[in-house]
């Protein structure tokens, strides 16, 4: 069964993360897409031999031959964009963060419960193979009691839509929200956060482009996670997580050939990149649950609890307090 995707976006995460990937698997047929401008759809339309292009979203979700629907438009649009699609019966891929505020979030994962449609939302930490790996051999106790642990994701500024923090909720809300769910995915849930930050780069017009925050978790575990938009423009793009426990210490590194090393049971341990990124396999793992029915390691709930951390530390800092994640509805 070919299953025929519709692509509603045609900026970074559609160009660059999604149609790649979607080209290299087979039963999986791109048949429509939609973007503003309608040229840079129309660029990707020719790249990726996609047959219908269009500057009406709603053309694309109410078209009879597609199956599934991606989402990849910015931040603002997710509600509309997600509830039309389930609406019309469509299966989703919702790029994340699944919207702006926890109640617009709540209520796609309440759409999507009540309509018996899949709506998978696209943290891809969950399907990195390093961050996987590296969850295996935490949740098998490898490093003992996870006590201490760090989380690094630094960048240039991306400009356009997301200097607003009204239309991107800021460099925590858009890029460390992925750090955010992997850390509650792995240690569970937060009861207290504390972070400082601010407009920093010269690109922010009104979003918080660079935070440091400290994370409580409910089990007694602490961590450091820092985000930044604000670094120079031609800064490699970073990511570091590392964590501390009672038997061990593990990192991950995006800037290394061999990206997760582990020092536990008395051993140092190198376990290298694997081919296959985590775009292709988020997308592996939703196809299988459209057509086998196979659920993937992630809930709508979740990605809204991810969105409460985000916004946690939007609180803190704007308010300058420790926040209990509880308060962010």
């Amino acid at each position: 069964m070919v299953i025929r995707v519709g692509i509603l976006g045609s900026g970074f995460a559609a160009r660059e993360l999604h149609l790649p990937v979607l080209s290299m698997i087979s039963d999986v047929e791109v048949a429509s897409i939609f973007g503003i401008p309608y040229e840079d759809a129309l660029f990707l339309a020719r790249r990726f031999k996609i047959p219908k292009v269009t500057d009406d979203w709603r053309s694309v979700i109410n078209d009879p031959n597609v199956d599934v629907i991606l989402v990849a438009t910015p931040t603002y649009t997710h509600r509309a964009m997600a509830e039309e699609a389930i609406k019309a019966g469509k299966d989703v891929m919702l790029e994340k963060p699944i919207a702006l505020t926890v109640r617009d979030g709540e209520e796609i994962a309440k759409m999507h419960e009540a309509s018996g449609v899949k709506l998978m939302v696209a943290h891809c930490l969950r399907f990195w193979p390093e961050y996987v790996r590296a969850r295996e051999l935490i949740m098998a106790g490898r490093i003992g009691e996870p006590r201490v642990i760090r989380a690094y994701r630094l960048s240039s500024h991306p400009g356009r839509w997301f200097r607003f923090q009204e239309l991107s909720g800021g460099v925590a809300v858009d890029m460390s929200i992925h750090d955010l769910d992997y850390l509650r995915w792995t240690f569970g849930s937060v009861r207290r956060v504390y972070a400082i930050g601010g407009i920093y780069s010269s690109d922010s017009a009104t979003s918080i482009d660079h935070f440091m925050a400290t994370l409580e978790f409910d089990n007694g575990a602490i961590a450091y996670v820092e985000g930044s938009w604000a670094m120079p423009r031609n800064f490699p793009f970073t990511t570091y997580f590392e964590v501390s426990g009672t038997g061990g210490l593990m990192t991950v590194d995006n800037q290394s050939t061999a990206t997760v090393e582990a020092y536990v049971d008395n051993s140092y341990y190198r376990y290298s990149p694997m081919v296959r990124n985590a775009y292709y396999l988020e997308w592996i793992a939703f196809l299988n649950w459209v057509s086998k029915g196979v659920k993937p390691p992630i809930e709508p709930s979740d990605a809204v609890e991810a969105l409460r951390l985000a916004l946690s530390i939007n609180k803190s800092i704007t308010e300058g307090r420790v926040v209990n994640p509880g308060e962010v509805r």
